[in-house]
């Protein structure tokens, strides 16, 4: 922008001087197209955002450009000129694809482009110059780590695409030519199918479906939710490099607030097997947090506890998110009298197991620990007091004596 307006008080200038020169015309008309010129490339001219360089490799686009092929992954192969050898073809357990005329492949590793390099040169012996297109068309299951400020951090395994479900084989109008393409192990069904519907494998047509996709969000549905306190403005993906790249790891940071605030979904980056996201910890708890995260469906909006002993209704417990010790004791009922310290068991993030004795009072301020906050199965005890445990005690020495003298009574009065 300041380079137009040097161009323009050059040009007034030249035009001042000599206004009534025809050559001075020619060189303020040169000076405009030029600087019409600079005013396009300035406004033309890309706008980057902080965080879009670390974001960049996790966009729709290139989503696919550093995918691991491994076991369960089912591969479309399509050959050019030689069409009859394409078709669908999955990775084994030993991490192989069988090949027509190569056999046992082994691609386990491997991106895209360098599988399809490394066909490329070995379908040389057999053919001349040959180009394969690939496509994945069915995913192997995922498997993630969740750390950080969630309900419930740890792996969480998301199950294998069904090719079935996302993948249509399409030739023009003709409905007869849709069909699904399963979890097929051997060529034969896809050729086949082929056959029967008259169609060589040149002509098919992939189609996804996004429904089918895992993404930042089904982690964190899967996880429990989060809490008032997760940092969503900073989360972080970690992610393998494959080898063809030098591998070791790559990191991102992802602004999540966007899809939970105004559901932005280009936030809510798709994941893959082998990422780690990490959820930082809010300095201070935000409470608009939890009513919109139920809003948008990635925190439930009730969880279960388990409330044992002198209660009067104990059992299973619904309770909204974020309820509390005394939510729990109204629901199932008054405490019993004679009742005493409240055990809490429940798992850490850590895995262990926490056992906490509480001195619960109903007064006391919601999250204290004298009220705390409730996780989705929970173990709630109600022990009893010291005077409960000696009337009890008493009641248990006394029983038999009650009993004689009852049935001494009833013998008595046939008398």
């Amino acid at each position: 922008m300041q380079l137009k307006k040097n161009f323009e008080y050059i040009g007034l200038r030249l035009l001042s001087l000599k206004s009534k020169s025809t050559f001075a015309f020619f060189i303020y008309l040169l000076f405009s197209v030029l600087i019409f010129d600079v005013s396009k490339a300035d406004n033309n001219f890309p706008k980057t955002k902080n965080n879009q360089i670390e974001i960049e490799y996790l966009e729709s686009r290139n989503e696919l450009e550093d995918y691991i092929i491994d076991t369960g992954d089912s591969i479309y192969l399509e050959f050019f000129p030689a069409g009859e050898l394409s078709g669908v073809f999955s990775v084994n357990e030993e991490g192989e694809l069988f090949l027509p005329r190569l056999d046992e492949t082994y691609v386990r590793g491997l991106t895209k482009s360098e599988l399809k390099t490394l066909l490329e040169k070995r379908y040389t012996e057999f053919l001349i110059d040959p180009e394969i297109k690939i496509r994945i068309i069915g995913f192997k299951s995922i498997r993630v780590l969740a750390r950080g400020e969630l309900r419930n951090p740890g792996f969480y395994k998301f199950p294998a695409y069904d090719s079935g479900s996302f993948v249509t084989l399409d030739k023009g109008d003709n409905s007869e030519l849709n069909s699904l393409i399963g979890n097929n192990n051997e060529q034969s069904d896809i050729d086949q199918n082929l056959q029967s519907n008259n169609q060589s494998s040149q002509d098919l047509v992939v189609k996804r479906s996004n429904e089918s996709l895992t993404t930042i969000s089904d982690l964190i549905r899967k996880a429990g939710g989060i809490t008032s306190t997760t940092d969503l403005s900073k989360i972080e993906i970690i992610r393998d490099i494959p080898l063809g790249k030098g591998g070791g790891k790559k990191r991102a940071i992802i602004d999540f607030n966007a899809y939970l605030y105004e559901l932005d979904s280009t936030k809510d980056i798709r994941i893959f097997d082998g990422d780690t996201l990490f959820f930082p910890k809010l300095s201070k708890p935000n409470p608009n947090q939890i009513p919109k995260s139920i809003l948008s469906g990635i925190s439930p909006k009730f969880i279960s506890v388990n409330l044992f002993g002198r209660v009067e209704t104990p059992g299973v417990v619904k309770l909204p998110l974020e309820a509390v010790l005394s939510d729990a004791i109204d629901l199932s009922g008054p405490i019993k009298p004679l009742s005493g310290k409240i055990v809490l068991i429940r798992y850490a993030k850590d895995g262990t197991v926490i056992k906490k004795n509480i001195s619960y009072s109903a007064s006391a301020k919601r999250g204290s620990k004298r009220n705390p906050y409730l996780k989705r199965n929970d173990l709630i005890s109600v022990k009893n007091s010291f005077l409960g445990k000696s009337a009890g005690v008493i009641s248990e020495i006394t029983a038999p004596f009650v009993g004689i003298y009852a049935t001494k009574e009833i013998i008595e009065s046939f008398d």
